[in-house]
């Protein structure tokens, strides 16, 4: 037994010594595909336009942010600039310009045209807009900062009838904010407002007629202005409110055989209280200097209605259709009750308009943007603004 196990433990070393190892697994070769390109979900708009969007917000303005406002002014300077407050620039023209630049935080809580101001230092921030700095400045580091800024565009902002400093400041932030607006922001702020006197405040006429007489003297320092913005070589895009028109649009008129190209993108004119002749009068000279003109008007607004009786004659704000103007009854979504049970007056900072605004900054037309919807044929306004 023993000499048979031998044995074949003698046959299996041998056949072990003769037969070849297995050969080693080769590697195969990698086969290299051509890349596919990985596809977006579907878009309605090219994908390269969706990036220039998203790269154009770069600020996003979701939250608690500070706003610089930079403003030109000749209202008179009664106290210390660096409260950007009524105390710091008054109600009176001065013939001198002031310029400066107030840093507002703009709480991200803040109901969209609101502004609610805090108590205090101490209060929240996020829920109160609150004043963070000051600088004044000169004519020339005014340019300077402007030029520092490009190549972005330049929003403007000139405001109404009895619209005081400090208002005028934080609307200005407050717009630039909803509008998410990305470059400079520009104040014109002239002397309006009712004077400190308890009785003077209550006398809307007296105040109307004031604020009327500074609109007027103030046309050539807002002239000045414009020729200096369009000096910069940037665009600028100008919002205008009530009175506000018959400072800015005169001046406008006056600075264009100085500005030999336009300089204005979008010119947009919200309830102007300016006479409708006189605008006729001065559409070609604007039309020369802007792009686009866009006119938001109202049936409703108890403020033109009664700048109308007082006046006696049409104002462009009650609507008026001009070739070459795209002009927006917006009376469906700001109408107040029965007639009158508010002004309603103040939709330029409201959330519609501003939606729409944002629209026409970006270029689409009237008749392709949101809750735009066109007006009856000879109708005193192009179209409707849905509510």
């Amino acid at each position: 037994m023993k000499r048979i196990l031998a044995f074949s433990s003698l046959l299996f070393l041998a056949a072990c010594a003769t037969t070849p190892p297995a050969p080693e697994p080769q590697p195969q070769p990698v086969v290299v595909l051509p890349a596919v390109p990985v596809k977006p979900a579907r878009l309605i708009a090219p994908e390269n336009l969706r990036r220039e969007l998203n790269d154009l917000y770069k600020a996003p303005y979701s939250d608690t942010q500070a706003v610089d406002v930079v403003y030109v002014t000749n209202r008179l300077a009664i106290g210390d600039a660096a409260e950007c407050g009524d105390s710091s620039f008054g109600v009176d023209r001065s013939t001198l310009a002031s310029y400066g630049v107030c840093q507002i935080s703009v709480p991200k809580r803040h109901g969209v045209g609101g502004f609610d101001v805090g108590p205090n230092r101490r209060a929240d921030p996020h829920q109160y807009y609150h004043v963070l700095s000051q600088t004044s400045m000169d004519e020339g580091s005014f340019k300077a900062l402007l030029e520092s800024k490009k190549p972005t565009d330049v929003l403007v902002f000139v405001h109404g009838f009895n619209v005081k400093f400090q208002e005028a400041v934080l609307r200005s932030a407050q717009i630039a904010y909803d509008l998410k607006f990305q470059g400079p922001v520009v104040l014109f702020t002239w002397p309006a407002g009712a004077s400190s006197g308890v009785f003077d405040s209550t006398l809307i006429n007296r105040t109307y007629d004031a604020n009327r007489k500074n609109a007027v003297d103030s046309i050539d320092r807002m002239a000045a202005f414009f020729r200096t913005l369009s000096s910069l070589d940037m665009t600028s895009h100008v919002i205008v409110h009530s009175m506000g028109h018959q400072v800015a649009l005169p001046a406008l008129a006056k600075a264009a055989p100085s500005i030999p190209a336009p300089f204005i993108g979008e010119l947009i004119l919200n309830a102007p209280d300016i006479p409708v002749r006189r605008f006729q009068e001065l559409t070609p000279a604007l039309k020369g200097l802007a792009e686009r003109i866009t006119v938001y008007c109202s049936y409703n607004d108890n403020a033109i209605a009664a700048s109308e009786t007082y006046n006696k004659n049409r104002r462009m704000g009650a609507c008026e259709n001009l070739p070459g103007v795209d002009v927006i009854n917006v009376g469906e979504i700001d109408a107040p009750a029965l007639g009158i049970g508010g002004l309603g007056h103040g939709y330029y900072a409201s959330r519609p308009i501003l939606t729409d605004i944002y629209q026409v900054l970006l270029g689409v037309e009237a008749e392709r943007r949101l809750f735009i919807r066109k007006s009856e044929p000879n109708s005193t306004e192009d179209y409707y603004l849905r509510p």
